[in-house]
């Protein structure tokens, strides 16, 4: 009889949750949308609750496919830098606070004084920006107090999840690394930064390695979503770290890349390194880095193109077209490379790497009467893929890394025209799995590895990996992009980089 191994995905916008087999065959799989707030220019919260209430229903709907007795764990990846604040008698506090929320930039600059960027990048290996959870901690400590006073546990989607199914306030190395909050190298919450929160271990959930068991799903939620009660609950880790392993990127010789709500480029390395260029991440392959690079919008730029260029917004908007995207793709494909000299940097929510400017803008230059929305749209994409090859120059240059490939998943890679450009901009082999859903494939593939199913997590990786298709670069269509690269992309943000940033700072800081 096969074993069955599920594998959640707590994204951003949505949840998912997939039953997969030793192969990494998908067996079955179920999603549903996270509501997501934007209160105030550059805010974004959810309520932690519905990440449960979430997750119990996408588990209830996959449970009843297979006998529960078949399935035999599941490991949770999920949206790092997320975090929720509970009170002694675990209630939220407040709503959780995502990733991209950027209203922590007046206490960015206190931070970077008081504390110190030299020193915070050498601890966590992340550089001071409005990312790390840590500096949105003192958002609520500065201007919530009431609110900071109450905090009892600190915990990422991650460990709140965990806690919810098995009772265990435990999360994952590769995961609570992005709080901004643990000594990456010594494997330990800094004694420093908890002193500068005003925040104390009692404050912070335990950890474990990648491949730990958390504990087993306690009896009332197993009745409730239909699995076994005890069912093992192994610690995977943050969604960008996991997605490597889902792609089958193991080694310092592949990219991953995950096309989602955000760009994420990772590639891993045994040594550890500090750097301007890349986050220094805890690898889910044991005793390793992963050094990720992000771009706050991806497929985020995609949606909100559709919804508010494509689409009529006069008090009567339309709905988009349900295979918007589809058609889009298809009309592209006739407008030439580099769009009749119209040029995007996508920075619809700030610059991280290699420049590391939370408050800058985006831009799109070059306009013209012979330009139409399907050059702007096409113009989004090639933006991308521009700082995609900023992305892994910056690895050659500063850790001297040299990837061949690079292997893609989440939604954006199902576009054909897209994973196209990203080859030709970057002279690399693009590699698409048949499964793009590989962040929930690598909590199962590390489910896998954790019961003992597999000895080895690269064994895990390699076996139920699946390539769908290879993408080969266009050798005219290279040559066009890099002279684009070289003599404008390269200089033009830096050039017009300070009023970028004030234009950010402007909005930010309107009321």
């Amino acid at each position: 009889m096969k074993n069955f191994f599920i594998g959640i995905d707590c994204g951003t916008q949505l949840i998912k949750a997939a039953i997969f087999d030793i192969n990494g065959n998908l067996i079955s799989q179920s999603k549903m949308k996270l509501n997501t707030k934007f209160p105030n220019p550059g805010w974004a919260e959810q309520d932690a609750i519905d990440w449960w209430t979430s997750l119990c229903k996408v588990l209830r709907s996959i449970a009843n496919i297979i006998g529960k007795e078949r399935i035999v764990g599941l490991g949770i990846a999920y949206q790092r830098e997320t975090f929720v604040c509970l009170d002694k008698n675990n209630k939220e506090i407040r709503p959780a606070i995502l990733w991209l929320d950027q209203r922590a930039t007046n206490e960015l600059i206190h931070f970077k004084r008081e504390f110190g960027e030299d020193i915070f990048l050498k601890t966590t290996g992340k550089f001071l920006d409005t990312t790390p959870s840590s500096v949105k901690i003192k958002w609520i400590k500065d201007n919530e107090p009431e609110n900071f006073r109450k905090i009892n546990k600190l915990m990422d989607v991650g460990t709140y999840l965990h806690w919810k199914l098995t009772g265990e306030v435990t999360g994952s190395l590769p995961g609570l690394d992005a709080l901004g909050i643990l000594d990456v190298k010594e494997k330990k919450w800094s004694e420093d930064i908890l002193e500068y929160l005003n925040l104390s271990y009692e404050n912070m959930p335990n950890f474990v390695t990648c491949g730990t068991r958390i504990g087993g799903i306690k009896k009332d939620v197993a009745t409730k979503v239909g699995l076994p009660t005890g069912l093992p609950v192994i610690a995977a880790g943050g969604d960008g770290q996991v997605f490597a392993i889902g792609v089958n990127s193991i080694d310092d010789k592949d990219i991953a890349l995950s096309l989602g709500t955000s760009v994420i480029c990772g590639i891993h390395s045994s040594k550890y390194l500090n750097n301007q260029y890349s986050r220094t991440m805890i690898g889910c392959l044991p005793d390793s880095y992963y050094y990720e690079s992000v771009l706050r919008t991806g497929s985020h730029i995609v949606t909100w193109f559709i919804n508010n260029i494509l689409c009529d917004y006069n008090g009567n908007k339309r709905r988009p077209h349900k295979n918007m995207e589809e058609l889009l793709s298809k009309a592209i494909a006739k407008i030439k490379p580099g769009c009749n000299g119209l040029i995007t940097i996508p920075y619809w929510r700030g610059g991280m790497m290699p420049y590391n400017d939370p408050d800058s803008r985006g831009i799109t230059i070059g306009w013209s009467d012979y330009h139409t929305k399907l050059h702007f749209y096409r113009s989004i994409l090639e933006g991308i893929a521009f700082e995609i090859r900023l992305v892994i120059e910056s690895y050659s240059e500063n850790l001297k890394l040299e990837p061949k490939s690079i292997k893609i998943g989440s939604g954006g890679a199902n576009s054909i025209p897209w994973t196209q450009i990203i080859c030709d901009v970057n002279n690399l082999e693009v590699i698409v799995p048949d499964n793009l859903e590989g962040t929930a494939l690598g909590a199962a593939m590390i489910t896998a590895w954790g019961l003992d199913y597999y000895k080895k997590l690269s064994s895990a990786s390699k076996n139920m990996y699946k390539i769908g298709r290879k993408v080969v670069s266009n050798k005219k269509n290279s040559k066009t992009y890099s002279e684009l690269y070289n003599s404008i992309y390269k200089k033009l943000y830096p050039a017009i980089r300070d009023s970028l940033n004030n234009l950010g700072k402007f909005a930010l800081n309107q009321k």
